[in-house]
């Protein structure tokens, strides 16, 4: 995992699973920590992934679907950002409390 600084009020901290071991599939897992305490992982998928995904197939159908144009980090900031805008509930996974 790798950190991305966000310079956002909203976010304490976004890490990006991206395992240099294991091949690129158009995909990638952000985990991120809200300053009020809350933990989402939202998964991200490039266009290319996606059609891949879709094949020969007429539709595809997904929940919690964020897609970015390039894996880049400010492609990932701005689809965090817009989850964040939009409602994160909606794109990410909440996940349970971190007992430190």
């Amino acid at each position: 995992m790798r950190s991305i600084d966000t310079e956002d009020e909203r976010i304490a901290s976004l890490l990006v699973a991206d395992d240099a071991e294991l091949p690129f599939e158009g995909s990638r897992d952000l985990e991120v920590r809200l300053r009020d305490g809350r933990r989402f992982v939202l998964t991200v998928h490039t266009l290319e992934a996606l059609e891949e995904r879709l094949g020969g197939a007429p539709s595809f159908v997904a929940t919690r679907v964020v897609v970015v144009r390039r894996m880049s980090d400010g492609a990932l900031m701005h689809a965090v950002r817009s989850a964040l805008d939009q409602g994160i509930e909606r794109f990410g996974t909440l996940q349970p409390l971190i007992e430190e």
